[in-house]
């Protein structure tokens, strides 16, 4: 499956109908007085807004477009991420963190079975190296998953692959500076 680019229009038309549909249900929630479900949705969309600052901080911007445009380009899939941003610098694995999570999805996307739920969750943690954690749980047509295309910047370790659940880490091998 070829990635289509979107077009600056079509990320934020995106992104204006999900602010529009955020704002909405919180507004819901204080029309039928639950106040503590809007707090929790405002402290969701604080957090997402977190990340994608931490994210641009850590030096991955292109990773973070990857991120924050993966459901239009991939709806089948369900992306859940986390970020735990404690060092910055890991601009140089910037585009091969980018390439390999877009392979990785590129590969196993056709193989998808529809009616089942499919759950991407990204981990992104910088302490003194950058680790990303990858992991898949669905449904999908046999599959394994040993693409170590790197060129020496990262290693990929292998912890989980079968046909319902896919778990790896992508891990620098120098230290962030």
């Amino acid at each position: 499956m070829e990635s289509k680019q979107n077009t600056i229009n079509e990320v934020l038309r995106q992104t204006m109908h999900d602010y529009l549909n955020n704002l909405h249900l919180i507004q819901m929630n204080l029309d039928m007085e639950r106040y503590d479900e809007a707090k929790n949705l405002i402290r969701t969309y604080s957090l997402k807004c977190t990340q994608f600052f931490d994210v641009n901080n850590a030096g991955l911007l292109h990773t973070n477009e990857w991120l924050q445009t993966f459901s239009l380009a991939y709806n089948k899939i369900t992306l859940e991420f986390e970020t735990s941003i404690q060092q910055v610098g890991a601009e140089k694995y910037d585009e091969p963190v980018k390439d390999y999570l877009e392979r990785f999805v590129q590969t196993i996307y056709p193989l998808l079975k529809g009616y089942q739920e499919q759950i991407l969750k990204v981990c992104i943690l910088t302490a003194e190296v950058l680790e990303v954690q990858v992991e898949l749980k669905g449904e999908w047509s046999s599959y394994t998953w040993v693409d170590g295309m790197f060129n020496g910047l990262m290693e990929v370790e292998q912890e989980i692959n079968t046909n319902s659940h896919i778990k790896y880490k992508l891990i620098a091998r120098e230290r962030l500076e």
